[in-house]
């Protein structure tokens, strides 16, 4: 290639890719959500740890970006008017898995980040999402993605993005019904069985999964709640989920499952009656997770 046509295509690179500063030599990504004001980008970076914006590959996301990709899942009122949420992703070494903090986020949980990147493919990052004051964080999912494909430089399967954005909402559905926690679990742990099941999943397997997982940890879904649930583990399907990269990458989770099983085991009293049958669900799904 001559110099012209090289300095040429440099050029279309830049102005396609939305980053205000790349340092090679940093593995620390700042994105930022485009329409916060100076003060409020202050007490994010704040709550971000950024003390120079210098030490990060930083980039802005957009309300476009956030209605673009969660407008067929997220109602307009969660998605909101401006984007706010912001995020730093930083690598970690191979098998290290995903770890996220979130601050000033109403509408994602941490566990409900992890398990939609995992869905995305993102692999081994550490992920701190933040808001100038509490709000949804809606954008945060997009964000994140967004990050971990300029940090890799390679394009993250539309299909897994769009399927992880779908999660975060249905999965925030299921948690106004039985809180974030559980909704969690269920989710990673029903994905999980989808993974497990490869091309012999059906809906009909699918929907016995679910009900058996309700059962076993002692909680009630709408139907619409259900319908959600398993439609997305139909898209779940075509994700090609690898069981291996999900143990890996949700260390936490499966730290927060073994101590809720501590605690169980201690419990006595009114509820020792439904604590065996909780033990033993907990007990499968550490059993995954360590192999045994």
């Amino acid at each position: 290639m001559n110099m012209k046509k090289l300095m040429t295509a440099f050029l279309t690179l830049v102005m396609m890719t939305p980053v205000s500063h790349v340092f090679a030599d940093s593995e620390r990504y700042l994105v930022l959500g485009k329409d916060l004001s100076t003060s409020e980008k202050a007490t994010v970076l704040n709550l971000l740890g950024v003390t120079n914006e210098a030490d990060y590959n930083v980039s802005y996301i957009t309300h476009a970006d956030e209605t673009k990709y969660l407008g067929n899942y997220i109602s307009a009122s969660e998605i909101g008017s401006r984007a706010l949420s912001s995020v730093v992703m930083e690598k970690q070494n191979a098998n290290a898995g995903i770890s996220v903090t979130t601050k000033n986020i109403t509408y994602c949980s941490a566990e409900m980040y992890q398990n939609a990147l995992i869905t995305a493919g993102v692999k081994d990052v550490k992920l701190t999402v933040a808001g100038p004051f509490k709000i949804s964080g809606t954008a945060a999912l997009v964000a994140a993605t967004k990050s971990y494909e300029i940090m890799t430089g390679k394009t993250l399967n539309s299909t897994a993005v769009d399927t992880a954005n779908n999660e975060i909402s249905v999965t925030s559905d299921a948690a106004k019904e039985v809180g974030s926690g559980d909704a969690a679990k269920l989710v990673a742990s029903l994905k999980q069985k989808v993974a497990a099941m490869g091309d012999d999943y059906t809906r009909s397997s699918g929907e016995d999964a679910l009900k058996e997982l309700e059962n076993t940890m002692n909680i009630q879904l709408s139907d619409d709640t259900e319908d959600e649930i398993l439609d997305l583990m139909d898209k779940m399907k075509n994700v090609n989920l690898n069981e291996d990269e999900i143990k890996t990458q949700a260390k936490d989770i499966y730290e927060s499952i073994k101590g809720y099983a501590s605690q169980i085991t201690g419990n006595t009293g009114f509820l020792s009656s439904i604590a065996q049958k909780v033990k033993d669900f907990l007990s499968t799904i550490i059993g995954f997770f360590t192999g045994n």
